[in-house]
């Protein structure tokens, strides 16, 4: 049975912080997207090898402190005072879109704190010929169309039913408010990091040279809200990057396709 993730807090300069933790041996982070995905059975697989923290950025969740971040640099540094409050050195990092981003510009400005790094559909980059599509002002069941392959996926079908909910009172009875307002709170501390410019820093792709941990590049196949370009850029300037594409997933690729992204990680990390 795969090993379960337990609740916990820690202290850090912005405030009280969520953290999800499992396992035991050599560390692992993962940094969730901006749907605020903290689980999954990647993770829970991986905690039976590992000890894995999920540290929830501020304004997620639980998590405090969103109003003293206010931009990239700012999550940087949030980002090492997690690490120092946890006693880790340089972990192996794995983040998804959002998360991604973060763990890709950590690399590059603190190499030495990263082990190794594993992007899962990473925003972060701007290519003009590959635009990101619109995050904000759309309904969830839109997004849902472009975050899943499979529509019939849990979380997907919760995001169709809360467009169908918008305005509907006696609709909103179906919905538990502890699903809504989770949503609009993670936009909402997404916004403060990548609204303007939209979920890209102009200066990260010429400092991925920066980055000297072991890279794995995953994307998934059916994603349509983030252009496959993005994915192959990372691969391309990363020295020594490894690019994987996974079948019959779209953006949130650890919640479709758990067991391939085990897979895919348990051997990148197991390799020399």
């Amino acid at each position: 049975m795969p090993t379960s993730l337990e609740q916990q807090f820690i202290e850090t300069p912005v405030g009280k912080v969520q953290l999800f933790r499992g396992g035991t041996g050599e560390p692992f982070v993962y940094l969730h997207s901006a749907a605020g995905d903290t689980t999954s059975g990647t993770l829970e697989a991986l905690a039976d090898e590992r000890e894995v923290f999920v540290p929830v950025f501020p304004g997620f969740n639980e998590s405090e402190g969103i109003e003293q971040i206010d931009d990239m640099e700012d999550a940087v540094f949030h980002l090492l005072d997690v690490w120092d409050a946890l006693g880790l050195d340089a972990p192996p990092v794995m983040g998804l879109s959002l998360g991604a981003w973060m763990a890709a510009e950590l690399a590059t400005r603190y190499p030495d704190r990263v082990g190794a790094l594993i992007l899962v559909n990473p925003v972060g980059l701007y290519l003009p010929d590959a635009p990101v599509q619109e995050l904000f002002g759309r309904s969830p069941g839109e997004l849902a169309e472009e975050m899943f392959a499979d529509q019939s996926n849990p979380m997907a079908q919760v995001m169709h039913a809360m467009s169908d909910w918008v305005g509907d009172v006696g609709q909103q009875v179906e919905i538990p408010l502890e699903l809504v307002l989770p949503v609009y709170k993670s936009l909402s501390a997404t916004a403060k990091l990548g609204w303007d410019p939209y979920l890209h820093n102009p200066r990260l792709r010429k400092r991925l040279r920066r980055i000297t941990a072991p890279t794995l590049v995953v994307r998934g196949a059916q994603d349509t809200f983030l252009p496959a370009a993005h994915a192959e850029t990372y691969a391309a300037e990363v020295s020594g990057a490894r690019l994987e594409v996974v079948e019959g997933a779209a953006h949130l690729l650890p919640l479709e396709k758990p067991e391939e992204l085990t897979r895919l990680v348990t051997q990148f990390l197991a390799a020399p």
